[in-house]
């Protein structure tokens, strides 16, 4: 999956439009169609099967790779490409591209497919589509990008943008007296992180989506609306809109600037994980699950625990929230036994008070400004302080 790391601008040809450093590897009947590009891009002859030469893949930019789907040898050396660059935007060309290959693809942090045998166009235009995605703006290389933490709700009324909203104030004070939190409303149908906190704004996450060149720390200032002294929103779109409707590389871009602006980032996810979503989630350092402690919850918490592992999204960046703790559920269900049936320990137990929640809403106000001390404020703590444990572990 395309990472969101830092993102560097890159020369061109001028003649072609093309970026440079390009390589395509493949066999010599594959390249032979590419022979006008060759003052352009770098064609290296070699077969799927056959271990890509180190000294290239640590001089590209973007690179092109044939894949054998029916070869292992050619499956594997997409991970060991990985492996030796893990930020390298990768272009697999295959003979036959559907839907239970691209998911493969997907799988192996490929940013893009293209189909054999080659043309020029299809090419060109691949190799344009993923230097768009890497962004044209330039990050000084000791910038560190702010670690981001995706809350996903597994099931209606789980309480995630509860959990999201109070998070990312408690994540920033937890990281110090200056840092500062952005919490991005990504569901584009229901998202209501501002209702939360009782701000309007004009401006929401469509107009950072459309900026295009525009798109600086200026306009990310303009649109992004204060709920806390440490935690800043961006919120969804006013009118409902086809989930399927943002443009991912678009979305990259947002996230770039976020991650240079603030010290962290939280998305509020949809409940509908598309392609874009997906996409965002496993790019995230660290994925929350919420659910509760009901029996149809815990299947869904587990399904979406599944779908993060056929993903290859690593156990240890995944924690699971359990909300509403004080129905009273605890004490009929054993913990133990509930994270034996998950496979995964319950990282978090937040203790409802519904009316504490309800009051802090109403005024737009977390419950820590409400009321100063309560166990849904310190098992939000806990929580931030546990996310950020895993975010340095993993480093």
């Amino acid at each position: 999956m395309t990472s969101f790391e830092s993102i560097f601008k890159v020369a061109s040809n001028a003649s072609s439009g093309l970026p440079e450093k390009v390589f395509v590897f493949a066999r010599q009947s594959e390249l032979a169609n590419l022979e006008s590009l060759a003052d352009t891009v770098t064609l290296v002859e070699i077969e799927p099967g056959k271990a890509l030469p180190e000294e290239l893949i640590e001089q590209a930019h973007i690179a092109v790779v044939e894949v054998d789907p029916g070869d292992r040898r050619s499956i594997n050396r997409l991970d060991a490409l990985r492996a030796l660059r893990p930020n390298l935007a990768v272009i697999a060309a295959l003979p036959e591209v559907d839907l239970n290959i691209t998911r493969l693809m997907l799988r192996k942090g490929i940013g893009d497919v293209v189909a054999m045998p080659f043309t020029v166009d299809d090419l060109f235009t691949a190799i344009l589509e993923v230097e768009r995605d890497l962004g044209d703006t330039l990050v000084e290389e000791d910038v560190v990008p702010a670690p981001v933490f995706a809350v996903q709700k597994c099931h209606g009324g789980a309480g995630a943008t509860t959990i999201a909203t109070h998070l990312g104030d408690a994540l920033a004070r937890e990281m110090g007296e200056s840092c500062r939190a952005c919490v991005i409303d990504l569901d584009l149908q229901s998202g209501d992180v501002s209702a939360y906190f009782d701000r309007q704004s004009r401006l929401n996450l469509n107009d950072l989506l459309d900026a295009g060149a525009r798109l600086d720390d200026e306009l990310m200032r303009s649109v992004a609306t204060e709920a806390t002294p440490a935690c800043d929103i961006i919120a969804a779109p006013v009118d409902i809109q086809p989930i399927e409707e943002i443009e991912l590389a678009r979305l990259k871009e947002v996230v770039a600037q976020a991650r240079r602006r603030y010290d962290v980032v939280i998305f509020d996810m949809p409940g509908s994980l598309t392609n874009w979503a997906m996409s965002v989630m496993l790019a995230a350092d660290a994925v929350v699950l919420v659910g509760t402690s009901s029996i149809g919850a815990l299947r869904q918490v587990k399904r979406k625990l599944r779908l993060l592992q056929e993903m290859d999204y690593h156990p240890s960046r995944v924690a699971i929230a359990l909300n509403n703790a004080a129905s009273g559920l605890f004490k009929k269900l054993d913990m133990r036994g509930i994270e034996e049936a998950l496979g995964h320990p319950v990282d978090a137990r937040i203790t409802s008070d519904s009316q504490l929640l309800e009051q802090a809403q109403a005024q737009g106000l977390l419950a820590r400004n409400i009321q100063r001390k309560s166990r849904f404020s310190a098992d939000i703590d806990k929580l931030a302080d546990h996310l950020l444990s895993m975010v340095e572990e993993g480093e």
